[in-house]
């Protein structure tokens, strides 16, 4: 195996191992946070101004993300598939680094679709009275 190849094969794993690891951590931040056990705060989460707006909403938000989780599953599933049929294949460090690069832009589309939809679900949610509904 020249040296061309190896280093083929290890950008796909890099990029196949940092695709899974992101949909694990996606994944377990939305079901925390979907059933109440990971509270409203500026750090982790789907934190766009109706989720941020009451902890309901912040739930009821992340209860909409968490039914999109699949989409997260599948584009991990065809990011591992299409990097290990490039290294298979012997296709190009520049290959390689172009199919991963592509995959994260998707991605992260499938982020900001979730964000999209989690921000509509929290929008909503049915307020309280003392909650102000936010401005659409």
């Amino acid at each position: 195996m020249n040296a061309d190849r190896y280093l083929a094969i290890v950008v796909a794993v890099i990029f196949g191992i940092t695709h899974l690891g992101l949909t694990i951590l996606m994944a377990g931040v939305t079901s925390r946070a979907a059933s109440g056990s990971l509270a409203r705060n500026q750090w982790v989460g789907i934190r766009t101004p109706s989720t941020m707006h009451s902890d309901h909403a912040w739930i009821a938000g992340h209860r909409a993300a968490l039914r999109l989780v699949p989409l997260y599953v599948v584009s991990a599933v065809v990011a591992c598939a299409a990097l290990l049929v490039g290294a298979l294949r012997a296709f190009s460090i520049g290959a390689i680094m172009f199919i991963g690069i592509a995959l994260f832009a998707t991605f992260i589309g499938i982020s900001i679709y979730v964000a999209i939809a989690a921000g509509r679900a929290a929008r909503s949610f049915d307020y309280n009275d003392d909650d102000e509904r936010p401005e659409r």
